[in-house]
């Protein structure tokens, strides 16, 4: 059976990453897929969240988070992953990076946020020659105001700078900014049913897993 593995990766906070990793896991899942969120976050954001969720009186606690999750905020996670399956931020991420199919980057449409993606894309670079079979990469432009020119922009800087692009942006709406702790909600959804779609249909070279 075929496997895709993805980090989400970036070294400043707050760039959407615990909030893209949990929406994308749960329209993974609704496509029929078996999902892994693995919390490589030394604070667990995607861990807590789960565990708030599960709190829901609405639906069973099982319901909340329809798929397995593990925290492993380890500089080794590239070794452990294998094992179970994905305190140093820079470490953890450099070891996510060996290990997966695609580097996913959260950036919002601003100068700052696109200059601020340098250090990841240094360490994608550094990290390419240890990794044991080739990778890509793509920046996911997120919290994009509707109709701005911002967004057309961004993407053209970042593309300029030599990176992919994600066809399909995430907007900037309360959906997404308020539903940490919470069920994912139905509203919402489409958006990041295409990113998932985006993230399949690029020719990364993949792995397998048993059937």
């Amino acid at each position: 059976m075929t496997a895709l593995s993805v980090a989400l990766v970036n070294l400043k906070p707050g760039t959407g990453k615990t909030t893209s990793a949990v929406w994308l896991a749960h329209v993974f899942v609704e496509a029929g897929h078996t999902v892994l969120l693995v919390d490589a976050d030394p604070s667990g954001s995607a861990l807590e969240w789960s565990d708030l969720a599960a709190m829901n009186p609405g639906l069973p606690p099982q319901a909340a988070f329809p798929f397995r999750i593990v925290a492993l905020p380890s500089r080794n996670l590239h070794r452990r992953l294998p094992e179970i399956a994905l305190e140093d931020h820079e470490g953890i991420a450099r070891s996510a990076m060996r290990y997966v199919d695609e580097i996913l980057i959260p950036c919002a449409p601003s100068p700052i946020e696109i200059n601020r993606t340098t250090p990841v894309r240094d360490e994608i670079s550094e990290v390419e020659e240890l990794r044991d079979r080739p990778g890509r990469s793509a920046v996911l432009l997120n919290r994009c105001v509707a109709r701005a020119n911002s967004t057309a922009s961004a993407r053209a800087a970042l593309e300029d700078l030599g990176y992919g692009v994600l066809r399909t942006v995430v907007p900037r709406l309360e959906v997404y900014a308020q539903s940490f702790g919470l069920p994912i909600p139905g509203a919402g959804r489409d958006v990041w049913r295409r990113v998932a779609q985006d993230l399949l249909d690029r020719p990364v070279s993949l792995g397998t897993v048993p059937s």
